[in-house]
């Protein structure tokens, strides 16, 4: 027996799109598409006022006949295999929701005198596979979310429309006339299909399934001739180890593979998006380190619009821009060449890639302001976007100073106040501890800084230390590790926060973000602990801290994020014994203070040289030259 697998839905939810892309993945499917191809009268009826003949001239007889005409016709060409917008069921609710409007007349009468009318409309005996796609699971505001993914104002009467067919659905699917539901709500298309696909498979239709999705970020490179989306390329490849791969590379394997000679002519442009995301599928699936992956030349306007639909928040596109003398100065060709380059993009939507960009990238200056913007973009688009909330509380002795200091750093200018390190996770000793404070700020001007009164010390002399930095500086990543940590303990846990201006969000960081952060940063925090340690005068609490923070990064790249120093010492104890560092408890050296006694100075220091040589020993490659050759001329 013949199979039809039919797509429907309210207006907007994205039938016709799913519908085209399964049928590609279903061997020997005919796209049937929609009715209106399968009776020439809808060639007439819609030279005119389309819309006028649908809702008002047309008796709902007679739009009925002609529907389920047109769909007769196209049950009987669809071959033993096909895929369908909007099945019987689909066809029968939008006739009923427009005989409702048209009529006056309940839905429920509607859908009663359609399915009637209907029914005399004999098609071939076929197995007929209905999935409704379903833009929420709330039935009520189904018709909202048609009305608002339009890309035009509705008129009163569509809107009425849309409501009169959302109720149909409803009545229908209570019915169970539907064999699968898919609800589409806010995910990206590709989610969509796949689910689409899987649903399929179930009623024993032979559907080729998408690789298994493991990209965590997809970045597509615009930009016109010599802009430097290969320079971008090779930057996110190197600096940000985001694997690098070409568009017209990834198509050529998907022509190969569906047996098509030139994939530009063959398929239009949503088709050429669907493939090159099926190949980035494959790929991922095949490299399993390959989680972010960027894409270049994106030239086309909407195959790059329908990449961001295929996949989401997790694409994003990148257009980079440099003034048509500065890439000339970078070509290798005559200008009219250039031009001519350009030209063939323009004509293919290139240069309008900019509008949809999530980021545009101007590329006119140099090489170094070209990295800092692509390390920005990067780290804006990993990690998430929190509202702290307000809930430090902070020891007693030192809140009155702190009411001061915020005091003095709040000003229409202040995004954000706070507290880090010990004070910032109850651990704060008082003489032993230093009170580090953390100002975000929209601008800092040196004046503002320099003007700022705060106490010269804390009440038991400890150390007041002030780290400022500007809200861009935030949001691009610009901090040293320990205030990257330090956010994101702010925002999620509210850890340390003193003031924070009204709708302020926080971007925080993936732990992988700031965990290589603290790699990277572990050779300087070395060298000083090496220089402390090495001074015949020790300074028992800067080296002791050093050698906390140490085993901190260590810890973090064993997946263990800890605070205090005490609960520090203890796992790294537990985690990495062969280190044997003997430290003692913070409330040793803290009791000491100042002066403590040779027995604690020397303990503290062989903490230190055991701490660095464990460093000097982790990793090991053994390899037979630990040192350059010396050239013997």
């Amino acid at each position: 027996m013949n199979t039809a697998v039919t797509l429907n839905g309210a207006d907007n939810v994205g039938k016709t799109t799913n519908a085209r892309w399964l049928a590609s993945a279903v061997p020997d499917a005919i796209f049937t598409g929609t009715i209106d191809r399968w009776d020439r009268r809808w060639e007439e009826v819609s030279r005119g006022d389309f819309s006028r003949w649908w809702f008002v001239d047309s008796t709902t007889a007679d739009h009925v006949d002609l529907v389920f005409t047109s769909y007769a016709g196209r049950a009987k060409g669809g071959g033993s295999l096909a895929v369908e917008d909007r099945g019987w069921p689909m066809l029968v609710a939008t006739c009923a929701a427009t005989a409702s409007v048209k009529d006056g007349i309940p839905i429920a009468q509607a859908l009663a005198e359609v399915e009637a009318r209907a029914s005399r409309h004999t098609s071939a005996a076929r197995r007929e596979v209905h999935i409704l796609l379903r833009h929420t699971d709330q039935s009520a505001a189904e018709a909202g979310y048609a009305l608002a993914r339009d890309r035009v104002p509705a008129t009163d009467r569509y809107a009425a429309y849309q409501r009169r067919l959302a109720e149909a659905i409803e009545l229908q699917a209570d019915r169970g006339v539907y064999q699968a539901v898919v609800v589409r709500g806010e995910r990206p298309l590709l989610d969509v299909q796949r689910q689409i696909r899987e649903t399929v498979a179930r009623f024993g239709v032979p559907v080729a399934s998408l690789a298994p999705d493991r990209v965590d970020r997809l970045w597509v490179l615009a930009g016109m001739s010599e802009s430097g989306k290969s320079t971008v390329g090779e930057l996110l490849r190197t600096d940000h180890s985001v694997t690098r791969l070409k568009i017209g590379y990834l198509l050529r394997l998907a022509a190969d593979r569906f047996g098509v000679a030139d994939p530009y002519l063959a398929w239009d442009q949503v088709t050429e998006a669907q493939r090159l995301s099926e190949e980035v599928l494959r790929f991922a699936a095949l490299n399993p380190g390959s989680r972010r992956i960027s894409v270049e030349s994106a030239h086309r306007f909407e195959a790059t619009a329908h990449l961001r639909r295929i996949w989401g928040d997790r694409c994003t596109v990148v257009y980079l821009d440099a003034p048509q003398q500065v890439r000339l100065h970078r070509a290798n060709e005559p200008a009219d060449s250039l031009a001519d380059r350009d030209a063939i993009k323009r004509s293919r939507g290139a240069d309008d890639i900019a509008s949809i960009a999530d980021t545009v990238i101007d590329n006119g200056g140099s090489l170094a302001g070209l990295k800092r913007a692509v390390a920005e973009v990067v780290y804006r688009n990993s990690g998430s976007w929190i509202p702290p909330h307000l809930d430090t509380v902070v020891p007693a002795p030192v809140q009155p100073l702190l009411a001061d200091c915020a005091a003095a750093l709040v000003d229409s200018g202040t995004a954000l106040v706070a507290v880090t390190g010990s004070l910032g996770y109850d651990g704060w000793q008082p003489g032993w501890s230093d009170i580090d404070l953390l100002v975000v700020r929209d601008t800092l001007p040196l004046n503002w800084l320099r003007d700022r009164r705060l106490p010269d010390a804390g009440p038991a002399g400890e150390k007041i230390a002030v780290s400022a930095f500007t809200t861009h500086e935030v949001c691009s990543g610009l901090l040293p590790p320990r205030l990257l940590y330090a956010l994101r303990q702010i925002a999620r846990e509210g850890r340390g926060l003193l003031y924070r201006r009204n709708g302020l969000v926080l971007h925080v960081a993936d732990r992988d973000v700031d965990e290589r952060a603290a790699r990277a940063d572990l050779p300087l925090v070395v060298m000083v602990l090496r220089r402390l340690a090495a001074r015949p005068a020790l300074d028992v609490r800067a080296v002791y801290k050093h050698v906390v923070l140490i085993m901190k990064i260590i810890l973090r790249a064993d997946g263990i994020d800890l605070d205090a120093s005490d609960d520090v010492r203890h796992a790294f104890a537990a985690g990495h014994r062969e280190a044997a560092v003997d430290l003692p408890a913070v409330v040793e050296v803290g009791r000491a203070g100042q002066h403590p006694d040779k027995a604690l100075a020397l303990r503290v220091r062989a903490a230190a040289a055991s701490i660095l040589a464990y460093h000097d020993a982790l990793g090991h490659s053994g390899t037979n030259h630990p040192t350059p050759p010396v050239r013997k001329d």
